[in-house]
């Protein structure tokens, strides 16, 4: 299917990434943030592509590529936060709608990883264009200590490479839910990760997410996955994840079987893609409702 190209001029900071035809649609618009060490590709993947399973059901994706990822410009290395990426992609999204909001109801943005701090971030700031929902996934407060002390011990200063055996450790589930060959194929949507993102988020991170999550007042999907292995993850802590977000006039949360880290890589990941345009379109609906 074809895409084009996106280029946001983020009050002087460039933000770019790939979108749908965006030729209009009675559904929401979907902005997809990305995590860390993948760039905007990530929901583009052969096979197990966000866009393509958006198109099929009518609805149209803009994925960004987060400051200092693919063709957006990064950022100085004092500046990299989950707050500043917040603040350039506000500006980047109200951009992004006075060019083509005319042609949708409003907007749900879909953040995965680092991607999914960064919406709770975006929405906590009450932007100004129609943000309808945000659907999340891949993100927590509790992380295992494996996990914190690896990130600790990377080399400072420098953007960290994961290799491709080390994706498959901390990214996927079993053998069985995934095809074999699915690390190769998404080579081409990873890239080298800021290590103050990894520090943040095992960091910062957990002691800011309930303050930053009760700040939400729109409707939130939040799923996480059974074999997660960068979040402490269980039917308890999901639910206590969720339960940040006080403020928020709906809470859908789940626990999917089947499904690692980089979900829409996964053999369910179908599945999972689904959940998240099924939300989406709810949102539209709501706003309907609303008036």
């Amino acid at each position: 299917m074809s895409r084009r190209a996106v280029s946001l001029d983020a009050g002087g900071h460039h933000i770019g990434g790939i979108a749908t035809e965006l030729q209009g649609s009675d559904h929401p618009l979907i902005v997809a943030l990305h995590g860390g060490s993948y760039t905007s590709n990530y929901f583009d993947v052969p096979g197990h592509s966000l866009l393509d399973a958006a198109t099929a059901n009518g609805i149209d994706v803009v994925a960004l590529d987060r400051p200092g990822y693919g063709s957006s410009a990064a950022l100085p290395a004092g500046e990299v936060s989950f707050a500043r990426n917040a603040e350039i992609l506000d500006v980047a999204i109200e951009r992004l709608w006075s060019e083509h909001g005319q042609r949708y109801p409003g907007l749900v943005v879909v953040g995965h990883s680092i991607g999914a701090a960064i919406t709770i971030h975006l929405a906590a700031r009450r932007p100004r264009w129609p943000l309808l929902g945000v659907a999340l996934s891949g993100i927590h407060d509790l992380a295992p200590d494996p996990v914190r002390s690896a990130w600790d011990a990377m080399p400072a200063d420098q953007p960290v490479v994961f290799a491709p055996q080390q994706r498959r450790m901390f990214f996927y589930g079993p053998d069985w839910t995934i095809e074999p060959d699915i690390v190769e194929r998404a080579a081409g949507s990873t890239a080298p990760v800021p290590l103050a993102e990894l520090l943040e988020v095992v960091g910062q991170w957990p002691q800011t997410a309930a303050a930053l999550a009760s700040q939400v007042h729109v409707p939130v999907q939040y799923v996480a996955f059974e074999f997660e292995q960068l979040w402490t993850i269980d039917a308890d802590t999901v639910e206590s994840f969720a339960g940040h977000f006080e403020s928020a006039p709906l809470v859908a949360c789940e626990l999917m079987t089947g499904i690692g880290h980089v979900a829409d890589h996964h053999r369910n990941g179908r599945a999972f893609q689904l959940r998240q345009l099924a939300f989406a379109l709810d949102c539209g609906e709501r706003m309907r409702r609303a008036g």
